[in-house]
């Protein structure tokens, strides 16, 4: 009788995953992730990486198809201003629970497939209420891309502007505007350069200019 072993593999399974290596990346700052750092996380040698990921970007992909898929996207079926809103408010949470993601998202090739489904259902929901899809296309990515580039551009505040000049960006952008009275006069008080900042007046225009596209 044949050995009911041959063909079989020897020594101990594997126990390094995919999931395992997404949740070791997830760890981290998204934006400075690399393979050898993720290694040394999971206490392997980052070659092991390359058995499931064949670069870095292949890595990042799936960190970001995790995150949509782990997020609470809002309920499409509610009016097309606050659901708009929502998903914004949802990207944001995103790049708050993950460091870097914001930085990457704006890089990234390509969408992650989780990405893709929910913005479908958007969109169709929008159709529904009236918009063309190119329209609805389009507000949906013009909503993304302000959420991700203020997201990524608050952020940036914080960082030391270099080992010569220890200011945060914040204070050596404020300095610069100080003496504008016209920026002054618009409203560029403190509130600006922290939290959302201006995110919620940039939407409104956007929203309010989607609105009278509407209406046509």
């Amino acid at each position: 009788m044949a050995d009911a072993r041959v063909g079989r593999r020897t020594g101990r399974p594997p126990t390094l995953t995919a999931d395992d290596i997404v949740t070791a990346a997830l760890g981290g700052d998204l934006a400075a992730l690399s393979m050898p750092a993720v290694a040394k996380r999971l206490g392997v040698s980052h070659s092991a990486l390359y058995r499931y990921f064949p670069d870095r970007e292949s890595l990042l992909r799936e960190c970001a198809d995790r995150v949509v898929r782990e997020t609470s996207w809002p309920d499409v079926d509610q009016p097309w201003r606050e659901l708009l809103l929502s998903m914004s408010s949802a990207l944001w949470s995103c790049f708050d629970a993950h460091p870097g993601l914001a930085q990457v998202a704006l890089a990234l090739p390509g969408t992650p497939p989780a990405l893709v489904t929910v913005v479908d259902a958007i969109v169709e929901s929008l159709c529904g209420q009236g918009f063309a899809i190119h329209d609805a296309v389009l507000a949906v990515d013009f909503v993304s891309e302000v959420t991700i580039l203020q997201y990524a551009s608050m952020s940036a505040l914080d960082d030391v502007v270099s080992d010569a000049d220890s200011r945060s960006t914040r204070q050596a952008h404020q300095d610069s505007w100080r003496e504008s009275g016209v920026v002054s006069a618009g409203g560029m008080d403190e509130a600006a350069w922290h939290g959302r900042g201006w995110l919620d007046g940039k939407l409104a225009v956007v929203l309010d200019g989607l609105e009278r596209r509407l209406e046509r």
